[in-house]
């Protein structure tokens, strides 16, 4: 019997128990609070008692009071598992209802959604996933989300997959997939970690957010930055000749002024020629056209013939430049002033240190101090280059963002030269990456700044 009908008719019938007999039994109750003597026999007690209507009212009113209450325990008792199953039912179809809504929401989203199992095997998708793959459920459940993965990044999703496994969050990750039609496509990658709630599996629910479009227009920026970078070399190199030349009084002698504004054009057009050669290796970087040559490199050579050419610059600021140079047994013990020498490419390394002492210098104040360590030890990720200044320091909201492209600290966008374009730190990290290293820091706003690269 449906439940709603049987808890109506318990009620009916409760309703009939208590209204019948208080019906039938209404006349004798009335005629028994006017004429007690003549349904009670105890002696004269009631022949010297009246009783007025008020007194017969609030009489009524108990009993009819005490009947329904009484009718109301009867219903509660009589109903209790008729009221306990609609209110199950009702809290049931609530529930049902938010799982076809949320279902529906999952269906329909335009972002694709994968749900995916503790072998990060597939195990269902939405349809917007479906559209991105170019397939239909049944040749998509069960594969392992992480073989639809470009050629190009296999290794990277190996990591993911090992990363899933260990529980480390996926957030925002960049990498190529393959569809159904071979098409690669870049996507933003996030899994986030969810347990079944009765078998307290690890799940986890994958977003894929398409962002190829994106990337290509990123490619023919960078393109044309790079392909805009070596048009420029050609005349640059040309007026830098030409400004050596005048400047050694080949073509002629110059008078003061001359002398000066040539001087003037030389230093403007060094940093131009510096500028150029920071975007090209930030666009092969991008591109993927950067050439990796690695040897044996004396890093103690590379450091001493930066600070050699940036020595006007050290002399001018009177910065004081303390030389660490040594290398670290097993046993964690410096050996000494040692040569330190490492497998890297000798022009990426350049580059990497050269942007760390110059910003070393730059950001530093007048009579400040800069400390080089360098040490060698015996495995993969135990030498490293330590660049201590005693500068402006990196605020700490900015921290997060030094190593981003074209970005500046707030504390040194008035200080140094007008050509810096936030570059640097971006190309460091990125070579340091491709060298196999990577790199670190600490730093507080006016103590200054430690950089640490690890090779």
């Amino acid at each position: 019997m449906n439940v709603k009908i049987k808890h109506l008719g318990i009620s009916l019938l409760v309703i009939a128990f208590v209204t019948i007999p208080l019906y039938f039994f209404t006349p004798f109750l009335i005629d028994l609070f006017l004429n007690p003597q003549q349904h009670i026999k105890i002696g004269n007690f009631f022949n010297n008692y009246s009783v007025s209507d008020f007194q017969v009212l609030v009489l009524s009113i108990l009993t009819y009071t005490s009947v329904v209450l009484i009718g109301y325990v009867v219903y509660l008792i009589a109903t209790a598992s008729t009221r306990a199953e609609l209110v199950s039912r009702f809290q049931n179809q609530n529930l049902i209802a938010s799982k076809f809504e949320l279902q529906e929401l999952y269906e329909n989203a335009p972002v694709p959604y994968i749900t995916i199992n503790k072998n990060a095997e597939i195990r269902g998708c939405n349809k917007s996933a479906l559209r991105f793959f170019g397939v239909v459920p049944e040749e998509i459940q069960t594969k392992n989300l992480f073989a639809y993965a470009s050629d190009e990044d296999i290794e990277l999703a190996k990591k993911f997959n090992d990363f899933y496994k260990a529980d480390v969050p996926i957030n925002k990750q960049e990498i190529r997939l393959r569809t159904k039609s071979d098409d690669i496509k870049w996507v933003s990658l996030s899994i986030f970690l969810t347990k079944d709630s009765f078998t307290k599996e690890k799940n986890g629910l994958v977003t894929v957010f398409d962002i190829t479009e994106q990337k290509q227009l990123d490619q023919a920026k960078t393109e044309f930055v790079s392909l805009a970078s070596h048009q420029l070399r050609t005349p640059l190199a040309t007026m830098k000749w030409y400004t050596e030349m005048l400047n050694s009084n080949q073509l002629g002698d110059l008078n003061d002024k001359q002398k000066e504004y040539l001087t003037k054009m030389y230093s403007v057009n060094a940093e131009m020629i510096d500028l150029v050669e920071i975007l090209l290796n930030v666009s092969r970087i991008e591109i993927g056209t950067l050439s990796i040559s690695k040897q044996a490199t004396n890093i103690s050579e590379i450091i001493d013939s930066i600070l050699v050419e940036l020595a006007s610059q050290i002399s001018k600021k009177k910065i004081v430049f303390n030389k660490k140079y040594g290398t670290v047994s097993d046993a964690g013990v410096n050996t000494g002033a040692d040569p330190v020498i490492v497998e890297s490419d000798p022009k990426l390394l350049r580059i990497v240190i050269q942007n760390l002492i110059t910003n070393a210098i730059k950001y530093n104040k007048e009579g400040g101090s800069v400390t080089i360590g360098v040490s060698k030890g015996f495995g993969i990720g135990q030498s490293s280059i330590v660049v201590s200044d005693t500068g402006l320091g990196i605020p700490k909201e900015d921290q997060e963002r030094i190593f981003s492209k074209l970005f500046r600290a707030k504390n040194v966008k008035d200080v140094g030269s007008s050509q810096s374009t936030g570059l640097g730190l971006y190309l460091v990290k990125s070579v340091v990456k491709a060298l196999g290293g990577n790199i670190s820091f600490t730093s507080e706003e006016n103590v200054g700044s430690t950089f640490t690269l690890r090779l």
